[in-house]
């Protein structure tokens, strides 16, 4: 039972100590996790085109593996991700925003193709369509503080659910603790 408090009040503070480091410092997380991502595309690059390389080639042909082209794929992009970090990250926030758009306006698309079949205007569909594409758009354009702020509030999502953590672990030990003294005292 100790050993599981531990463990909690742990990931408690590791929570605590990642949301901090993602509003104090979003860029050092941006970066280490282009490192992180770059390390393992090259490294799994490097394991397949081992793992090509000893395998019979024989084997390669009836198995129809393509180890050689994935491995040397992971590799580039490892290095692409190296090299062009900033790009990367600016990718992320860019696809979300484009899937975004594209649900806002299929929303408007919905709304107008349910009036041409004569189900009415749905009006409030149609604005909270509205808001998601310009949403979207918006995320499209601007993904460097789109980016930075989608980091700091997911920084202030991991503090606040570590001390929250924390404060129901200790909460939840000293009713434990004070539960177990009061049976024993009535033993």
């Amino acid at each position: 039972m100790k050993n599981k408090n531990i463990s909690k009040f742990i990931s408690s503070l590791i929570y605590i100590i990642m949301g901090l480091a993602l509003i104090l410092k979003p860029g050092l997380v941006e970066d280490a996790f282009c490192y992180i991502l770059a390390a393992s595309a090259i490294l799994f690059g490097v394991v397949k085109l081992i793992s090509y390389l000893v395998t019979r080639v024989e084997t390669r042909i009836a198995e129809d593996t393509n180890g050689f082209a994935v491995g040397i794929s992971l590799i580039l992009l490892g290095l692409f991700v190296l090299m062009k970090s900033t790009m990367f990250v600016l990718l992320v926030p860019f696809v979300l925003g484009f899937m975004i758009t594209f649900k806002g306006i299929e929303g408007i698309q919905n709304v107008l193709n349910l009036k041409k079949f004569g189900f009415g205007y749905q009006k409030g569909v149609m604005i909270v369509s509205l808001v998601i594409t310009i949403f979207g758009i918006i995320v499209m354009v601007n993904p460097f503080s789109t980016m930075k702020i989608l980091l700091v509030m997911l920084g202030v999502g991991l503090v606040v659910s570590g001390v929250f953590d924390l404060i129901a672990d200790i909460a939840f030990s000293r009713k434990l603790k004070s539960g177990s003294e009061k049976k024993a005292d009535t033993l």
